[in-house]
């Protein structure tokens, strides 16, 4: 009898196939989203799954190698559309503003010349960001264009309206760049800035290079720069410390609109800002903490040195740029090591300390020298430091007043969110000792000294990289529930009206006498062109402080041949008789200058009558003892009838040109020590973190021990420095 042709037995294969799907299927589910948030949301812009695609086994397969279908869902597709629209509505407001409605902008700022318009498209492209965030489907293009939207809408909306690039002493930090350009040489007895020429000498370098003749551009765009560098370090940072997605997405949009300080124009600060996001960026990427506390593998030379190096680096282009960001450098890597968060020893904050006293007692001497008065006359004085920060600025017309209480509420309110978050953060199982050291680091600084007045501005600027994670926290806490609930959801888009409405006052509050105006430029650039052998112009300041910073753009050029002069505005603006004294007293070549600017500034800040420019300058053009040089609506020059005899003097006494260093014994011993030091500190970080244990056992008094007593040593001679040259 012959056999049944045997069947052939497909179940191994079935099996086999069947579990290799799954496995694609596994992997394409974890390959979304690298937060563990699963589910539709990581699927592409499709919308709901249809129930039919449960049959997805009996359908042909694609050819190999064939690209995915494009699946576009109406939701995506309208929030791009309002997308588009919102900005499109935004930049037509912008385009309706007049010159005549900047002249006429109130106590409230740059907000009360903007259209209605203006400031509703702003507070859509705040929703819309939050609706896109908070949708089942995970869409970061629309994301980070409405990101983006946010920082142009934002930061520069005074770009857009004003004529000219805002801001009077972004000028006075092109005059430094134009006099190192010129010179190659600085002048630390001049201006203090100078002995911290890293950021001018740099830009010196790249406006020569690049063959730009007029930077104006630069400052008109610089805050706007300056807010896409920082976001991109803070991208960095956020996603070292593990933090969910829609977490860090909420936290870059909240920096966005949290910084209203306003210390992103083109300056010092701006720039070494930014070299401090990256500098936390670099050490919470390289040298954090692993979660399960357990110590990485050591990795070669160059994977250890080079992320080290390039901290340093870091650093000490912020030590040669800036006064106060190098301090709070220090404090944040000391703290991080001690919370336990990165593997940096101690010694590396050491290492810091030691450059960073090297340079103010070897390149910065012209600035502390017989001042010492003044930089340590704040420490310890916590309760002056914050009053001058704060109480003594809420001063003014009732307008102004506002304006300042808006941004202590704003910025208390941030705190506050902040501290929410980390609580609904730890209840949600994360610490985040991290971000809590980046968010009150910085309240050490309010016991150094009031920095003229404006501390507690830069106590909130350098803890907004953890403050706003922080708040962002509150909103969307863990990835236990992947998507916010409703409550939550519209809390969150309430909150970003909120923030924008805020931000718009908060920043562009002063822009009555923070901008610039074309009649300014054309008046002092008369006197660039007339100030040989030199030449003094008399500003207008307060009564009871009339040397306070000009509300001018001053210094652009001729830093070495242009004196800036403080006159004290008469509180009758017809009574110009000691301004034709002080123009006399001045000398040769001298001119007054009033503007528009001045006189907002007067009357926000110091109680002149609204009208006091107006009838300033009516009084000054019938006066037949003034002689206008230059009058424009917005501006005017004028010298005296009769000008003071004699020729003009040839030096503005600008000192010498620097660096200055004077040379003794302790000054030879203190170089010598932080050219030892510094070298066996980096070595040391270096082979601590390549050989780990295997260091602290050959090592494990010795070099600490020579580290001690080399830092004591160094420490000596910059107090004899201190103490001998004061």
């Amino acid at each position: 009898m012959t056999a049944p042709p045997a069947t052939r037995d497909r179940g191994p294969d079935r099996d086999r196939d069947r579990d290799r799907g799954r496995g694609r299927d596994q992997g394409r589910g974890r390959g979304r989203d690298r937060d563990g948030e699963q589910g539709r949301e990581d699927t592409p812009e499709s919308g709901p799954v249809a129930p039919a695609s449960r049959a997805r086994g009996r359908e042909r397969p694609a050819p190999a190698g064939a690209a995915p279908r494009l699946r576009i869902s109406r939701l995506g597709v309208a929030l791009w559309a309002a997308a588009l629209l919102a900005l499109a509505a935004y930049l037509w407001a912008l385009s309706r503003v007049t010159p005549t409605a900047l002249d006429r902008m109130g106590g409230l700022g740059l907000v009360s010349a903007l259209p209605p318009v203006a400031l509703v498209s702003a507070c859509v492209l705040g929703v819309l960001f939050f609706l896109a965030l908070n949708s089942a489907v995970a869409r970061p293009g629309l994301q980070l264009f409405l990101l983006l939207a946010a920082v142009f809408a934002l930061h520069g909306a005074a770009a857009l309206v004003e004529p000219v690039p805002r801001f009077p002493t972004a000028y006075q930090h092109l005059g430094f760049v134009d006099y190192i350009e010129r010179t190659g040489h600085t002048l630390p007895l001049w201006d203090a800035r100078f002995s911290w020429p890293g950021f001018f000498g740099l830009v010196a370098l790249l406006l020569r290079a690049g063959g730009v003749d007029n930077p104006l551009p630069v400052l008109r765009w610089s805050q706007v720069g300056s807010q896409l560098l920082c976001l991109a370090a803070l991208a960095v940072l956020l996603r070292s410390l593990g933090l969910p997605r829609r977490t860090r997405w909420c936290a870059l949009w909240f920096f966005v609109a949290a910084s209203w300080v306003g210390q992103d124009y083109f300056s010092p600060q701006a720039f070494t800002y930014a070299l401090y996001l990256a500098f936390l960026a670099v050490l919470l990427t390289a040298f954090r903490v692993p979660e399960d506390g357990r110590p990485r593998e050591s990795g070669g030379r160059l994977e250890r040195t080079l992320p080290l190096g390039l901290l340093t680096a870091l650093f000490l282009a912020a030590v040669t740029a800036h006064q106060l960001t190098p301090f709070v450098m220090i404090a944040a890597a000391g703290l991080l090591r001690l919370t336990r968060r990165t593997t940096l020893s101690l010694w590396f904050a050491v290492l810091l300390a030691a450059l960073a006293a090297g340079w103010i007692s070897l390149a910065a001497e012209g600035f502390w020298s017989g001042h010492l008065d003044t930089i340590f006359g704040g420490l310890g004085q916590l309760g002056g430091n914050v009053s001058s920060g704060v109480a003594d600025r809420v001063k003014g017309d009732p307008a102004h007043q506002a304006v300042l209480y808006l941004r202590v509420l704003l910025s208390g309110a941030w705190f506050g969110l902040a501290v929410l978050g980390w609580w609904r953060r730890r209840r949600a199982g994360h610490g985040e000792r991290a971000l809590l050291v980046l968010a009150f680091m910085p309240f050490f600084t309010l016991g150094m000294q009031s920095y003229g007045g404006e501390i507690a501005l830069r106590v909130f600027l350098f803890a907004l990289p953890g403050v706003a994670p922080l708040a962002a926290c509150f909103f969307y806490p863990s990835t236990r529930r992947p998507r916010p609930g409703r409550a939550m959801s519209v809390s969150a888009a309430g909150w970003a009206v909120v923030a924008v409405a805020a931000f718009g006052v908060a920043r562009y509050g002063n822009e009555q006498f923070e901008r610039v105006t074309g009649g300014e430029i054309t008046a002092l650039g008369w006197v660039y062109q007339h100030d040989h052998p030199s030449a003094r112009v008399l500003y207008l300041g307060p009564v009871g402080n009339p040397t306070t910073t000009p509300a001018i753009p001053w210094n652009q050029r001729g830093m070495d041949t242009i004196a800036y002069v403080g006159a004290a505005a008469p509180l009758d603006p017809a009574d110009v008789a000691s301004l034709e004294t002080a123009l006399g007293a001045a000398g040769p070549q001298s001119y007054l200058i009033v503007t528009s600017t001045e006189g907002a500034d007067l009357t926000a800040n110091d109680g002149y009558a609204a009208d006091w420019y107006a009838r300033a300058r009516a009084a000054l053009d019938t006066d037949p003892r003034m002689v206008p040089v230059v009058s424009v609506p917005d501006a005017a020059l004028y010298r005296l009838a009769a000008p003071p005899p004699g020729p003009a003097p040839t030096d503005i006494g600008v000192g010498p040109v620097g660096p200055l260093v004077h040379w003794t014994g302790w000054t030879v011993a203190e170089a010598g020590l932080l050219a030892v030091l510094a070298p066996l500190l980096f070595w040391y970080e270096a082979v601590r973190l390549r050989t780990g244990a295997a260091l602290a056992r050959r090592a494990r008094w010795g070099v600490p021990l020579l580290g001690a007593v080399l830092v004591g040593a160094f420490l000596l001679a910059v107090v004899e420095r201190f103490l001998t040259l004061r």
